[in-house]
Parts: structure tokens; C-alpha cells; sequence
């Protein structure tokens, strides 16, 4: 790709991220919910473990203020890397307005990826602040290193695309079908009990264990968990070879079932 390509796509990418944030602004108030409703699960799990590891009690090596990083790192993790393509995608393909979108002279990932980061940005308006809030109230007993911080950063980025691959993929059913909610909620479901939210990975004994450090919800969610928590035995290696491999993956799924749906979409008269 040539550079002036290169420039054009990042100054339409650009273009459409600015425009769709002022149009999110206008409902903000919806997202500011779902950013709440976000806030719950971890901060239960928190207050579960912290009962456990009460009066210096110890969980797999784990103390208090380990339970009490990790998950602060997943509230941070779960919402840098929100992603809500089911209700502008999938309305869009249901209602039809997917149409005007085809027309234009460029992919539609453009304005996919302009919405989901205009989300974000409407949503970090009010989940930055609680984050800092929380931190500053739950006060975890832990220096994070330079280091840490940079590797988190780096692995947060890797799970926002992950993440939003994975949640577009799910969307994609909606030419198909119309249970594309019920899809992406069992999709969501899928990374609160695999991605390492219900529990740290390490914790989870049985057959199958090991199998969960190779699927894509470790490292949408836990991963760079570990990775701010100082987590010991974390192959930073293997986590970041695991998230580049699984966005080529889902990549190469998405570019197939929008393909496909597209087919379908028009021989349906779309």
C-alpha cells in the first residue's frame, strides 16, 4: 500500500471516528450505562475474593492485595477494550440502513471501526475516572513498575482488537439470523468464565485447564491482568504470541463471513 493509501485511510478512518463520536455523544447516557453495568461483575468477584483472602489468608500464592490488583487490572482491561458492534452493526443489517453503508467507496470496516472507537471514547469520559476513583479508595499495597505499565499497555491494545474482532465476528451472524444478541451475550459470557474473570486461570484445576492458556478469551481478559498484577510463571512470550496469532485468525473468519453475508444479503434484495 502506497503511502498517500496509507494517509487516505487514516484520514477516513479519522473522519468518521469524529463524526460518530458526536453522534454517541447524543445517547451518551445509554453507553454511560453499560459502562456501570460493566463495573459489577469484576467488582463482585473482588469483594468475593477479598472475603477468602481475609486475615492473611492465601489462595494459590495469592494474598489480598494480589486479588485486589488483579482485578482492579480486569475493571481497567474490560473497559479499555469495550466494544459494542451488536447494537449499531446488527441494527444496521436488521433495519436495512447496511444498504446506504455498502454504497459508499470504501469498506465498511471504516465506519465499523470509526463507531467502535468513537464508543470508546465516549466511555472513557466517565470509566477513566471511576478507575482512578477505585484505585485511589481500594489503595492495593503494590509499586507498578515502568515496565509493567508499558506491557500492559501493549497488551491492552492487542486485547481491544482482539476483543472487537471476536464481538464483530458474533454480529456478522446477523445475516442469518436474528438471535445475533443472544450470540454475542453467550460470546461475552464465554470470556467472563474462560478470560479469567470468574477466577485467575491458575486457580482452575481439571482436563481441560491448560487448554484455556491457547484460547483467545485469556488473552482478551486475563493475560494483561497477569501482566500489570506481576503474576509469576506468565510467559509475556507466549501471551503475545498467542494474541497475534488469534487476531490472524479471527481476521481470516471475519473477512470470510462478511463475504459471505454480503452474498446473502443481496440475493435477499438488501
Amino acid at each position: 500500500m502506497s503511502r498517500i493509501a496509507v494517509l487516505n485511510s487514516f484520514r477516513l478512518l479519522k473522519g468518521y471516528t469524529v463524526w460518530k463520536t458526536m453522534d454517541v455523544f447524543s445517547w451518551r447516557s445509554f453507553i454511560y450505562l453499560l459502562v456501570f453495568s460493566q463495573l459489577i461483575t469484576p467488582l463482585v468477584s473482588l469483594f468475593v475474593w477479598q472475603t477468602v483472602t481475609a486475615e492473611g489468608k492465601m489462595v494459590g500464592g495469592w494474598g489480598s492485595s494480589q486479588f485486589m490488583i488483579y482485578y482492579l487490572a480486569i475493571v481497567m482491561v474490560r473497559q479499555l477494550t469495550v466494544s459494542y458492534e451488536h447494537h449499531m452493526l446488527g441494527m444496521q443489517i436488521y433495519n436495512g440502513e447496511l444498504t446506504n453503508l455498502l454504497l459508499k467507496p470504501h469498506h465498511l470496516l471504516y465506519v465499523v471501526i470509526g463507531e467502535n472507537l468513537a464508543v470508546k471514547i465516549v466511555s472513557y469520559t466517565v470509566s477513566t475516572p471511576l478507575i482512578m476513583a477505585l484505585w485511589i479508595w481500594l489503595s492495593p499495597e503494590s509499586t507498578l513498575s515502568v515496565t509493567r505499565i508499558i506491557l500492559f499497555i501493549l497488551t491492552v491494545i492487542n486485547a481491544c482488537i482482539l476483543r472487537f474482532l471476536w464481538l464483530y465476528l458474533l454480529t456478522l451472524a446477523a445475516f442469518w439470523t436474528e438471535k445475533t444478541q443472544s450470540l454475542v451475550n453467550a460470546g461475552e459470557v464465554a470470556i467472563f468464565f474462560i478470560g479469567g474473570e470468574v477466577a485467575p486461570l491458575f486457580l482452575i484445576n481439571g482436563a481441560f485447564s491448560d487448554c484455556l492458556y491457547y484460547a483467545p478469551f485469556y488473552g482478551m481478559l486475563g493475560f494483561p491482568a497477569e501482566i500489570l498484577t506481576g503474576t509469576r510463571g506468565v510467559s509475556l512470550t507466549h501471551g503475545l504470541l498467542l494474541q497475534g496469532e488469534w487476531i490472524v485468525v479471527l481476521t481470516l473468519l471475519c473477512t470470510l463471513v462478511y463475504r459471505k453475508g454480503i452474498k446473502r444479503y443481496s440475493a435477499l434484495g438488501g
